[in-house]
């Protein structure tokens, strides 16, 4: 990845945002979205994690690290090239990370986003990212929001 390029895709991400207000009446905040029950069957209980799989290469520990996760059919493996462009050319720590059942992480009957989140909240505090950016592509998108949701404030560890 270029300089040039990084610089354009991250003045385009500062130019996109959501307003703050003005959303209309019907808007909620995203601290009240309503989260789905969990899909596994339990019925209210909390989702167990695992142990994921990890790549973390080394940088800068007083910013936050990039954690980057996987679409449906992906593992950490598809980040490698941009993990470590990023790394040596931001100095960050970027983490890019195996959801359960894929790559080399442990396999689990509970497929849910919310199990997938809490890996995350479990796996985060103890590699000391937190706070961190969440980079997510496809289902891993879909886990960051929730993680996010979950925890709009950052969860110390």
């Amino acid at each position: 990845v270029s300089a040039r390029l990084l610089q354009g895709m991250l003045r385009w991400t500062r130019a996109w945002r959501l307003p703050l207000r003005g959303l209309g009446p019907y808007s909620l905040s995203f601290s009240r979205v309503p989260v789905a029950p969990i899909s596994s069957g339990r019925s209210g209980a909390e989702p167990r994690s695992v142990l994921l799989s990890y790549k973390l290469l080394d940088g800068e520990a007083t910013r936050p690290a990039l954690v980057f996760l996987h679409g449906l059919f992906g593992s950490k493996t598809n980040f490698n090239s941009i993990a470590k462009a990023l790394a040596q050319q931001t100095g960050r720590r970027v983490l890019t990370v195996d959801a359960r059942n894929h790559g080399d992480s442990p396999h689990n009957p509970d497929m849910s986003y919310e199990a997938m989140s809490q890996d995350l909240q479990d796996l985060l505090p103890q590699l000391g990212l937190v706070p961190c950016v969440l980079i997510g592509h496809s289902m891993g998108g879909k886990t960051a929001m929730l993680l996010a949701l979950q925890r709009p404030q950052p969860p110390r560890g």
